[in-house]
C-alpha cells in the first residue's frame, strides 16, 4: 500500500447527513432594536448614565426617603381621611338621626318627670274598656285602659329605662362574646378554644326564652329578693354572648393565618399583642352584624311575661278571692318579672299587655293603637341600630 492510499477524503456538505445528536446551530446577527436598547441598559445595570457613551453614576438616593414613602403608602388613613374620600352613606345618617331622637326622648324624660319616672300615672276614668280613648289631638297614640294612662306619656317615661336596658345587657354581650371569642379563634385547636366553644354549644342549644324562664325561676327559689331590674341584665347579657362569641371565632379564626399575623408571631410578639393589635381590630365586621339581632330576644322576653300571665295563663286572668269580676284588664306582672312593678314604664311590657288588653279581652280589632306604637318604639330602635352598625362596616372598608 503506497504512502497517502488511506488519506482521508475530505467530507463535503452533501457527503453526509447532519448528526442529531448535534443539531445545526445557526447564528444570526444582532438585531436593530437590541443594538439601540443596548446603550440605555448599560446605565440602569452599571449605575451610569447613557449620554455620550459616559458611565457617570447618578446621586445616591436617600435611604430614609424611600423608607417614609413606604411608609405614607403603609399608613392607614385617618378618621379626616376617610372622612373625605367616602363620607358616611345615606343609611348611617338616618340610624344616627334616630338615635338622637331617642337619645334625646330618653334624656328630656329624665328632666320632665323627676320623681315619677318609675310609675305610670292612672287615671280611674280611663281605666274601664267601656270608654276607650283613641288617638286623638290631645292623646296622640290613644289611652292604654287597664293602665289609665296616655300612651305617649308612658312610651316617654319608657325611654331612658329601655336605652338603658339595652345599652347595659349589649355591653355585656359584647365585651364577653368579642374578647372570648377573640381568644378562642387566636387559640385554635387549644385548651382556651375547646372551653369557649363548649359553653357556648351548651348555652347556644337552650332557646333564650327558656332558659331565661329556668334562670330566674331558679334565683326566685334561691333568693326571692334578688330579682329585679339590675338582675335581669346581668344575666341576660351573659345568656346573649355565645352567640356574638361564636361569629367573632369564625373571623378571628382567618385573621389568625393572614400573613401580618404570622410576621407579627414570627418577630416574637406575644399572645396578647397580637390579640389586641391584629386579631379583634379585624374582627370588628361580626360583632356590627350580630349586634342588632340581640335586640329581639331583650324585648321578646320583656313582653312575653306580661302577656303570657294576663292573657294566655291556664286557668284565665288571675283574680283576688271573693271579688267581683272587673270589666277592664288589671295589668299583673308574675313574681319572677324582673319590673319592679305592675305600673313600670317599659315598652316590652307595653306591648305585652297592649296586644293582651286589645285582641284578648275586648276582641276587638280595633284598639290598634294599644300594640302598633310600642311596636313601633322597639323595631325603630332596632332598625336605628341596625343603620348605624351597617354605616360603620362600609365606612370602615371605605375602599369597597
Amino acid at each position: 500500500m503506497r504512502h497517502g492510499s488511506s488519506a482521508r477524503r475530505p467530507i463535503t456538505s452533501g457527503s453526509r447527513r447532519p448528526s442529531r445528536a448535534f443539531p445545526r446551530v445557526e447564528t444570526r446577527r444582532p438585531s436593530l432594536g437590541i443594538l439601540a436598547v443596548a446603550p440605555l441598559l448599560v446605565p440602569l445595570v452599571f449605575g451610569g448614565t447613557a449620554t455620550g457613551g459616559s458611565t457617570e453614576r447618578s446621586a445616591p438616593t436617600e435611604p430614609n426617603s424611600d423608607l417614609a414613602a413606604y411608609e405614607a403608602i403603609a399608613e392607614r388613613p385617618r378618621l379626616r381621611e376617610r372622612w373625605a374620600r367616602r363620607p358616611p352613606n345615606l343609611g348611617f345618617l338616618v340610624g344616627a338621626g334616630m338615635l338622637l331622637v331617642y337619645l334625646v326622648a330618653g334624656v328630656s324624660a329624665l328632666f320632665v318627670f323627676r320623681g315619677s319616672l318609675d310609675t305610670l300615672p292612672a287615671n280611674a276614668a280611663w281605666m274601664n274598656s267601656a270608654t276607650v280613648i283613641g288617638p286623638t289631638q290631645a292623646h296622640p297614640f290613644g289611652v292604654m285602659p287597664g293602665f289609665g294612662t296616655d300612651l305617649f306619656d308612658a312610651l316617654w317615661r319608657a325611654a331612658p329605662w329601655d336605652l338603658g336596658i339595652v345599652t347595659s345587657i349589649l355591653a355585656i354581650d359584647v365585651f364577653l362574646g368579642f374578647f372570648l371569642g377573640a381568644i378562642a379563634g387566636l387559640n385554635e385547636g387549644g385548651l382556651a378554644d375547646a372551653f369557649i366553644t363548649f359553653v357556648c354549644d351548651s348555652l347556644g342549644t337552650i332557646p333564650t326564652f327558656v332558659l331565661a324562664s329556668i334562670t330566674f325561676a331558679g334565683l326566685l327559689a334561691v333568693a326571692p329578693g334578688s330579682v329585679g331590674l339590675p338582675v335581669f341584665v346581668a344575666v341576660f347579657g351573659v345568656i346573649l354572648w355565645p352567640t356574638m362569641a361564636r361569629t367573632v371565632r369564625e373571623r378571628a379564626r382567618i385573621v389568625a393565618h393572614e400573613r401580618y399575623t404570622d410576621s407579627a408571631r414570627a418577630s416574637g410578639a406575644s399572645f396578647s399583642r397580637i390579640l389586641l393589635r391584629h386579631i379583634m381590630p379585624n374582627s370588628v365586621g361580626p360583632v356590627l352584624a350580630q349586634l342588632p339581632l340581640d335586640l329581639a330576644p331583650i324585648f321578646f322576653v320583656l313582653a312575653a311575661f306580661p302577656w303570657y300571665y294576663n292573657c294566655q295563663l291556664p286557668g284565665g286572668h288571675p283574680t283576688p278571692p271573693f271579688s267581683p269580676p272587673v270589666p277592664y284588664l288589671v295589668p299583673i306582672l308574675p313574681a319572677f318579672s324582673p319590673l319592679p312593678n305592675s305600673a313600670f314604664p317599659e315598652w316590652g311590657y307595653l306591648l305585652g299587655f297592649g296586644t293582651c288588653e286589645a285582641f284578648t279581652f275586648p276582641g276587638n280589632f280595633g284598639y290598634w293603637w294599644m300594640y302598633l306604637f310600642p311596636l313601633l318604639a322597639i323595631v325603630g330602635l332596632g332598625v336605628a341600630v341596625g343603620l348605624v352598625c351597617d354605616g360603620i362596616e362600609r365606612w370602615r372598608h371605605f375602599d369597597r
